[in-house]
C-alpha cells in the first residue's frame, strides 16, 4: 500500500500499479488501481520505440529503451494523476519458450487417499521435469546452455486413474497424472527489464510472457473451455492454444501489422510512414469509397499471407487431435477487417485437424473480466496485452485451487 494523491484532490491510501506491454513498434503502459478483488484503469501513456533501442521486442540498447519507455510511464501518470511505484512488465512471445509437462505417478498403495505430502512430491516431480526440458530445448537452439528463469506457470489438468478432477487430496486410485504449463524466459533479456525499472525508480514485481497474461484474463474459468487466441502486434503475431481450460502453448511467428505496412506502400508507391497512416485512417473507416477500394486487393493479399503463418503456427500443436473452432484476434492489427476475413476462408486451414469450421471474432475488452475503466478514457485492441497483466495482479490476490497453491510454493523455493 501507499499514499497517493488522486484526481481532484482526493487523497487515500489506494493500491497502484503500472503494466507495461514493452511491443515490437509501441510502447503501451496503464496505470491501475486495485479495489479488492476487481481493478480500474485510471491513465493511459503510448510510446514509440527509438531507432535502435529494440530488435524484434528484444532490448539491446538499455539506455534508449528506458528513454522511451520512460515517455510512456510519465504520460500514463500524467493521465491517471497518480504516481505508481511497482509494474509488471511483458515479454514478446518470441522470446519465451514454453512447453507443457507431464507426469504420471503410480502410486505404490492404490488404496490409500491422496494426501498432501503425496501430491506436493508430485507436484515437485513435474517441475523439475519441465527445468530439465526446458535447458535440453534451449541448449539445442544455441551454441551454449543459457541460463534461464520460470516467469509463468499454471496447472492445466489433473487426472486420477484417467479421470479429470480438480483436487486430488482424499482420493483412491493407482495413477496420478499431472499436467503443467510453464513459460521461461532467459535472464539475458529479463536482466534487461529489471535494469530499466531500477533506472525508472520502480519496484519490477513481476514479468509475464504478454500472450499468457492476455489470455488468461479471457480464458473462461470452466474445463469445458477452449479457444485459439490471436494477437497481433506491429512486427510479430502470438498464437495460444487453450485445450479444456488450460494453456498447452504459446508460439509466435515474425508476420504483424507492419507487413500491412509494406503491403500499402509497394502498392501504392507510399513512404512506410505515410502507408502507415492510410491503413490506420482505412482501419477506422476515414476513407472515402474509391480509396478503400484501391487499398483493398493489397491488403486482402498481405492478410492470406499472414493467415499462412497462423497455420505454420498452429501447426506445430500437432499433439492435439482436434484444435478448438473458436478464435480470438486482439492486438492492434486486429483492427483490420481483412484480418479476421482471412480466418473466415478456407484454404487457410484445410490442413489443420479442425472439427468444426473455425470462426474467428474480434477480441473485446469488456471480456476482460473485474477490470473497468475511468469515465473519459479511451482505450482500444492494442491496449489488450496491457490490460491482461493488470489483470494478471488482480489474480495473483484470489484465492487459488489446492494444486495451483502447492506449485506456486514449489516454484517459489526451487527459486531461492
Amino acid at each position: 500500500m501507499a499514499l497517493f494523491a488522486q484526481k481532484g484532490g482526493r487523497k487515500d491510501k489506494i493500491e497502484c500499479y503500472l503494466a507495461v506491454d514493452i511491443g515490437t513498434e509501441f510502447i503501451k503502459c496503464l496505470v491501475f488501481e486495485k479495489q479488492g478483488k476487481v481493478g480500474v484503469v485510471l491513465g493511459k501513456g503510448l510510446a514509440r520505440h527509438s531507432s535502435g533501442s529494440m530488435r524484434g521486442g528484444m532490448v539491446i540498447n538499455i539506455p534508449e529503451a528506458t528513454t522511451d519507455i520512460k515517455q510512456a510511464v510519465d504520460a500514463a501518470v500524467k493521465d491517471a494523476g497518480v504516481k505508481p511505484e511497482s509494474l509488471i512488465m511483458s515479454l514478446p512471445g518470441d522470446l519465451v519458450e514454453s512447453l507443457v509437462t507431464t507426469v504420471h505417478y503410480r502410486r505404490a498403495r492404490p488404496e490409500a487417499h491422496i494426501d498432501t505430502a503425496e501430491l506436493k512430491n508430485i507436484v515437485y516431480k513435474v517441475q523439475w521435469k519441465a527445468y530439465e526440458q526446458i535447458r535440453q530445448l534451449m541448449a539445442g537452439q544455441a551454441e551454449s546452455q543459457p541460463d534461464v528463469k520460470l516467469i509463468n506457470t499454471t496447472v492445466i489438468d489433473t487426472r486420477v486413474d484417467g479421470y479429470k478432477i480438480d483436487n486430488p487430496l482424499g482420493f483412491q486410485g493407482g495413477t496420478v497424472s499431472l499436467s503443467i504449463f510453464n513459460s521461461f524466459a532467459p535472464l539475458v533479456h529479463l536482466g534487461a527489464l529489471q535494469t530499466i525499472a531500477d533506472e525508472l525508480e520502480l519496484d519490477l514485481l513481476s514479468v509475464a510472457a504478454g500472450p499468457y497474461g492476455l489470455t488468461k484474463s479471457l480464458a473462461i474459468k470452466s474445463p469445458e473451455f477452449s479457444a485459439i487466441f490471436v494477437d497481433v502486434g506491429a512486427h510479430t503475431t502470438d498464437i495460444v492454444v487453450v485445450h479444456e481450460g488450460g494453456i498447452v502453448g504459446i508460439q509466435s511467428f515474425a508476420l504483424g501489422g507492419y507487413a500491412f505496412d509494406r503491403a500499402l506502400a509497394s502498392h501504392l508507391k507510399l513512404s512506410l510512414e505515410r502507408a502507415e497512416q492510410v491503413k490506420i485512417d482505412y482501419a477506422r473507416g476515414l476513407l472515402d469509397k474509391r480509396s478503400e477500394a484501391k487499398l483493398r486487393d493489397a491488403l486482402r493479399h498481405a492478410a492470406l499471407t499472414w493467415a499462412r503463418g497462423v497455420a505454420n503456427a498452429l501447426d506445430e500443436f500437432n499433439h492435439l487431435d482436434v484444435l478448438p473452432n473458436r478464435i480470438f484476434i486482439g492486438g492492434g492489427g486486429a483492427k483490420l477487417p481483412e484480418i479476421r476475413n482471412a480466418l473466415m476462408t478456407k484454404a487457410w486451414a484445410k490442413d489443420l485437424p479442425f472439427a468444426k469450421k473455425p470462426y474467428p471474432s474480434i477480441m473485446e475488452l469488456s471480456d476482460i473480466p473485474d477490470l473497468s475503466v475511468r469515465e473519459g478514457l479511451s482505450l482500444d485492441l492494442a491496449d489488450m496485452v496491457a490490460l491482461g497483466l493488470a489483470h494478471l495482479m488482480l489474480e495473483s490476490d484470489t484465492s487459488e485451487d489446492v494444486v495451483g497453491g502447492m506449485l506456486r510454493s514449489i516454484v517459489l523455493s526451487m527459486q531461492v
